[in-house]
């Protein structure tokens, strides 16, 4: 399936020069000039990401982008970009939880690697145990994702905290205190991580399947 992005900006060469860009990195790619147009089209369809620029006569990035967040969807990866940064603005984008703020003039280069970094499966590995947890970790090489090792509990922990996993790998076997703990902070803290137990005897081509969906 391909990746949808939705720019918006009132600017028309902004506009058919990023949308040439990422359609040659095979996106698919749709554009509206206005925040009322993006509204639209945004309630209409499915998108992984919305690259917003934050000054636009009718409607202001910041004011569409909470309207978008109030439509009842699967909300995509919002990238911020401006011609007038400051400090004050790069720490709201941070603060509803946008994916980036980029500065005016584009750099392509730039979305493109967000795009790509954030369209890779994220998967966080805690396992105490070295010859178990190679064993996992073995498997997932040259896949398609971006691997982390946590190198113990308390690092799983602030991990979890700071980054939204697609998946947590951790041992079956673990201490249940550690494993309600890891549920807590998950549910706590809103994440849309997929906590995974998995033991040693279990085959982990199949976790990888389970995964990869392959």
């Amino acid at each position: 399936m391909s990746i949808r992005v939705l720019i918006v900006d009132d600017h028309p060469a902004i506009r058919s020069t990023m949308m040439d860009i990422l359609k040659s990195e095979g996106l698919e790619v749709e554009i509206a000039e206005n925040g009322t147009t993006a509204l639209k089209i945004y309630s209409e369809k499915e998108f992984a990401f919305v690259l917003m620029d934050m000054q636009m006569p009718d409607i202001k990035g910041f004011d569409t982008y909470r309207q978008m967040l109030a439509i009842p969807k699967k909300h995509a990866e919002f990238i911020f970009i401006s011609a007038f940064a400051t400090p004050e603005l790069e720490k709201k984008t941070k603060e509803l939880g946008c994916l980036a703020f980029l500065h005016k003039p584009i750099r392509a280069e730039e979305v493109i690697k967000l795009i790509r970094s954030k369209s890779l499966l994220s998967v966080l590995v805690y396992i105490s145990n070295e010859r178990f947890r190679n064993k996992v970790v073995k498997n997932f090489q040259n896949e398609n994702c971006n691997l982390e090792i946590a190198s113990d509990f308390d690092e799983t922990l602030i991990l979890i905290r700071q980054i939204d996993y697609n998946y947590l790998i951790i041992d079956e076997d673990s201490f249940s205190s550690e494993q309600d703990r890891i549920k807590s902070s998950l549910h706590l803290s809103g994440s849309h991580t997929e906590l995974i137990l998995i033991n040693e005897d279990e085959s982990t081509d199949l976790l990888k399947e389970q995964i990869l969906q392959i």
